[in-house]
């Protein structure tokens, strides 16, 4: 079996080896058919060292707060403000939304809450994505 040896998210070497080795101390093996060394692994997949890493499917509506407080908005201090005042405005005929934004626990990034935002606010995929990496950096 071919494995990857991950030490701190990063491929430090392959190996073929039986499907009962047991790394030594911080190093993980992970089976794959494609990493090197110098690949990283996020935990789920491998990437190779010039890949950007894949944003996440899904973040907690803490992370998504908070990364967009950490975001600039052109017309309040950050998309968190700017976010806030929007869905005050649209209570009463998109109520859906104002629910969705104060009691969801976590935020899809293909999500129809996440698509109306971004339309309203001009954030493109690209900058969906940035949000969703800074969200996943994220720890309460």
């Amino acid at each position: 079996m071919r494995l990857a040896l991950v030490c701190d998210g990063v491929v430090v070497n392959v190996i073929e080896a039986s499907g009962d080795f047991i790394p030594d101390g911080d190093v993980k093996a992970v089976p794959s058919t494609e990493a090197g060394p110098g690949w990283r692994y996020d935990g789920h997949s491998f990437l190779q060292p010039n890949q950007s890493p894949r944003p996440p499917d899904v973040v907690s509506m803490f992370q998504a707060r908070e990364a967009l407080r950490r975001s600039p908005s052109p017309n309040d201090r950050n998309l968190l403000d700017a976010v806030d005042a929007y869905v005050a405005t649209r209570r009463l005929d998109q109520p859906t939304l104002a629910l969705a934004w104060e009691y969801a626990t976590e935020v899809e990034r293909s999500g129809a809450f996440v698509h109306a935002l971004a339309e309203v606010f001009g954030l493109d995929d690209a900058a969906l994505d940035s949000l969703f990496l800074l969200a996943a950096t994220i720890s309460a």
